[in-house]
């Protein structure tokens, strides 16, 4: 049975459907290992611990999101040419975008490592979580081709139809995440930084493996590998929708620390209350992610395949199931919050802020879902001016509501929760507004 699904043709609730699901359960894989991350380093460790990798999570991920940014741009260029049904540009493209996604990881890692300590220093990271917060954050900078390495071949697959591999490979990630946590702090002692060393091994053992599959498994990866040549065309085309995509990913998590500076500011129970409630947001937004991911592939391919018509019927099926799955979200943070923020850490201050944080966030989660299945669809058209501007509207909305909401005495410290649910809004109805002008529909590279 074929794995890879052609999304220019059938009925799209269903299609979306059956590559949403798989992938849903993929990236829910991706994120318990953080998880797992966390919950080790908050009861094994300590809640200093916990709270000193949660300050560097906003600024790793402004580097870190900039090279997944290109990869995923990078995927969109192999989904057009693959709609398209063109072999010989789809293989070019896995080739050219592999290649220019290494490059600018190396580069990346290096401006990383160079500006970790000043930027944490910028940032107010308290005194007490520097070091640690510094450590942590180095080993993943360092690590970040790794990473990049691991992220390629499963954002390739999914790019050509194929949502089901992946999961196997994530889900041995997961697996190999957290027996590697606890060998290396239970067993060795390394604290916050044998976590982030964890990550990185399971990381680049499911990636090699998943590349083997990929290899094997499709003509295009054994084509790109055959090939010698550097191809400028395909490679201008690619730069052209990944280096905004990069950007656009980048300035969401540039935004983020602008935040985390204020955040700093306000104390230990507060970073980790954010934290906590980051990280739950992280994984409950996976079915949004998802969505958003297939309606990526789903625009690609008919892009590539002059077939605009069906995606705004795709792009319907998907809010629908965004509204209801929102819903329910909202009924369970509300109402079993404080349980849920009980599973990361033991301290009573930090789980306090933590549920009425989420509580706040929560009547906000069909903004944040809807913004992420546009965010995705315009992304998948190849629109490299809206992911330019979308990132830009990210710092201003964070930049103004931080500083406007904080300073106000009845809200202060919940300014931080209402400052990202607010963001999500404007966001939305940006991507909104930018799919009903209708410029997305010329913005295919494959003519």
């Amino acid at each position: 049975m074929s794995t890879q699904t052609n999304m220019t043709r059938g009925n799209p609730t269903e299609l979306l459907l059956s590559f949403a699901i798989p992938l849903m359960l993929g990236t829910i894989f991706q994120q318990s290992f953080i998880l797992v991350d966390r919950i080790i380093v908050g009861h094994l460790i300590g809640a200093n611990a916990f709270s000193s990798v949660g300050a560097t999570g906003s600024i790793s991920m402004v580097f870190t999101s900039l090279c997944l940014g290109i990869a995923i741009g990078s995927g969109i260029v192999v989904s057009q040419f693959y709609g398209a049904n063109d072999e010989d540009g789809t293989a070019s493209a896995i080739r050219n975008g592999t290649m220019i996604s290494i490059l600018s990881t190396i580069i990346v890692s290096i401006l990383a490592l160079v500006v970790t300590r000043p930027i944490l220093i910028l940032l107010n990271t308290p005194t007490s979580l520097l070091e640690d917060s510094i450590n942590y954050m180095s080993i993943s900078m360092c690590g970040l081709i790794v990473v990049i390495l691991y992220y390629i071949p499963f954002s390739i697959l999914r790019s050509l139809g194929d949502a089901k591999s992946p999961i196997i490979f994530l889900a041995v990630c997961s697996i190999l995440n957290i027996a590697f946590d606890l060998i290396f702090v239970l067993v060795f002692y390394t604290g916050v930084g044998g976590t982030a060393i964890a990550s990185l091994l399971a990381q680049g053992i499911a990636g090699i493996l998943c590349f083997i599959y990929a290899v094997k498994k499709y003509s295009y990866f054994e084509m790109a590998l055959k090939q010698s040549k550097f191809d400028r065309t395909i490679a201008k085309q690619i730069l052209i929708i990944c280096i905004p995509m990069g950007f656009q990913y980048s300035f969401i998590y540039l935004s983020s620390c602008i935040l985390q500076w204020v955040i700093n500011g306000f104390g230990t129970s507060v970073i980790g209350a954010f934290t906590a409630t980051s990280q739950i947001e992280n994984l409950i937004q996976q079915p949004f992610t998802a969505l958003g991911t297939a309606m990526a592939t789903y625009t690609g391919q008919n892009i590539g395949a002059g077939k605009t018509d069906r995606i705004k019927q795709g792009l319907f099926s998907a809010l629908k199931i965004c509204a209801v799955y929102s819903l329910l979200l909202l009924l369970v943070f509300w109402g079993f919050g404080r349980t849920i923020m009980n599973i990361f850490v033991s301290d009573t201050t930090i789980i306090e802020n933590a549920v009425r944080g989420i509580h706040i966030t929560s009547i906000f989660f069909i903004a944040l879902g809807t913004a992420q299945i546009l965010r995705y669809l315009l992304n998948g058209a190849g629109d490299s001016a809206y992911s330019m501007v979308n990132g830009i509207i990210e710092i201003v909305c964070r930049l103004v509501f931080v500083f406007l909401l904080t300073n106000i005495s009845f809200i202060g410290q919940w300014g931080i929760w209402w400052t990202t649910a607010l963001t999500w809004f404007c966001t939305a109805l940006f991507a909104f507004g930018r799919f009903m002008s209708g410029k997305w529909k010329d913005r295919g590279i494959v003519k």
